[in-house]
């Protein structure tokens, strides 16, 4: 195979694997009634970890952008899981703060993500994973303009 198709079949590789993770997460949360996706699932976990930060530095942590984080709070705010708080010195900023409800589901959704990775993990050594990350991350370097 030439590499330019080697490098091909690679990156068409990479949103598959996307998308069964996706899928997996999806069948798991169906099967312990959690209405959430794995978008959501992120900003949540991300919140775990920092719960009260700005909308904007959640939009950065999950790579998306200010609409699409907007409408991902909207619902999470009518799961009641998390709640919206102005920013006691900057009125212009909201404060993410997980509610009692989401604070909770971190100990129904830590171990379904743990399990999730120990299946997917299965045959795959440490060190093939740190090969791929260090694959992927130098492809992404590499299609990044530099700062100026």
């Amino acid at each position: 195979m030439a590499p330019s198709d080697l490098f091909a079949t690679f990156m068409d590789a990479v949103p598959l694997t996307g998308s069964a993770f996706r899928a997996y997460l999806r069948r798991r949360f169906r099967d312990y009634h959690l209405d959430l996706t794995l978008e959501m699932m992120q900003v949540l976990h991300y919140l775990w970890g920092h719960d009260g930060v700005s909308q904007q530095e959640i939009a950065r942590a999950a790579n998306r952008d200010k609409a699409t984080m907007t409408a991902m709070l909207d619902n999470l705010v009518r799961r009641d899981l998390v709640e919206r708080r102005a920013d006691l010195h900057d009125r212009r900023t909201n404060r993410v703060v997980l509610t009692p409800k989401g604070q909770a589901l971190e100990q129904q959704v830590k171990p379904l993500v743990a399990e999730m990775f120990g299946v997917a993990g299965q045959g795959v050594a440490p060190d093939q994973l740190r090969t791929c990350l260090d694959v992927l991350t130098k492809i992404t370097k590499n299609l990044t303009p530099p700062e100026k």
